[in-house]
């Protein structure tokens, strides 16, 4: 399987995390940092503006697969040609141990 996987791997990610500043309300104001930078595999999702209720300014959703194990964690964002895509779900499949699947709804 890591052969098929390395092939699908075809993109470059950089993998960031906020810091733990807090304002005085306690809304997040920390910086982001790059954690890593990986090989990804990139590709439209369904479901994007029905998870979104069907809003006409959903954002678009994209589906990125990563190399088990991975640095990204929910809260997480990933930085893909120039767009922020926030992440929504992260998904290891026991049947598919190489690699780890994220849902990433994209930022305005």
């Amino acid at each position: 399987m890591s052969a098929e996987l390395a092939g699908l791997l075809r993109e470059r990610v950089t993998i960031q995390r906020r810091g733990p500043g807090r304002d005085a309300l306690g809304g997040a104001v920390g910086e982001w940092t790059t954690i890593a930078e990986a090989w990804a595999a990139v590709a439209p999702a369904d479901g994007g503006p029905v998870v979104a209720g069907g809003a006409l300014a959903a954002m678009p959703w994209w589906r990125v697969t990563l190399r088990a194990p991975s640095a990204a964690a929910m809260g997480d964002r990933m930085i893909w040609r120039g767009r922020r895509l926030m992440t929504r779900r992260i998904t290891a499949d026991p049947r598919l141990p190489d690699r780890v699947e994220c849902m990433m709804e994209e930022e305005r």
